[in-house]
């Protein structure tokens, strides 16, 4: 064949069965690939069938799970104090607190200033002992004092 193009061309029988044998040497190629695909397609389907169904089942088991979950919460919320509760008792101790700081607190405040009291009374009598130990150091300052006095501003010789 000169020109595949054109058409006014005359075609032998020979030409024309070759390239037909080639086209359906083709298509067979074709069809196989296509069979191949389609195979290939199948495997992949029933692969995805496979793990949609195990995927299921996994949700199936999560669910489960957090069911058991759900209830073991529930269970122990029910032993836990709830907001009122915690009021109330919170209120109750402390009314409790209060009280025996009342009865306790005025015992411990009279105690304080009983003990208080003994201390100022200690220090009071011990006061004038340490004083006159001072005084007994400058005793006979006055007399030093005129003596220097004396001795430094006498009256001057006219």
């Amino acid at each position: 064949m000169v020109d595949a193009t054109a058409m006014s061309t005359p075609v032998t029988h020979g030409e024309l069965r070759e390239e037909s044998e080639r086209l359906e040497t083709r298509f067979d190629q074709l069809e196989t690939r296509f069979d191949q695909l389609e195979t290939r397609f199948d495997q992949l389907e029933t692969r995805f069938d496979q793990l949609e169904t195990r995927f299921d089942r996994f949700e199936i088991r999560l669910d489960q799970k957090l069911e058991k979950l759900e209830q073991k919460f529930d269970q122990k919320l029910e032993h836990t104090a709830t907001k009122a509760d915690l009021e109330i008792w919170g209120g109750a101790l402390h009314m409790a607190m209060k009280t025996n700081f009342e009865i306790w607190g005025g015992a411990l405040f009279e105690r304080l200033l009983t003990e208080l009291a003994r201390h100022v009374k200690a220090v009071q009598e011990s006061l004038p002992t340490q004083i006159s130990a001072i005084d007994d150091k400058y005793a006979d300052l006055p007399a030093r004092v005129s003596h220097l006095e004396i001795a430094v501003f006498a009256p001057k010789a006219r």
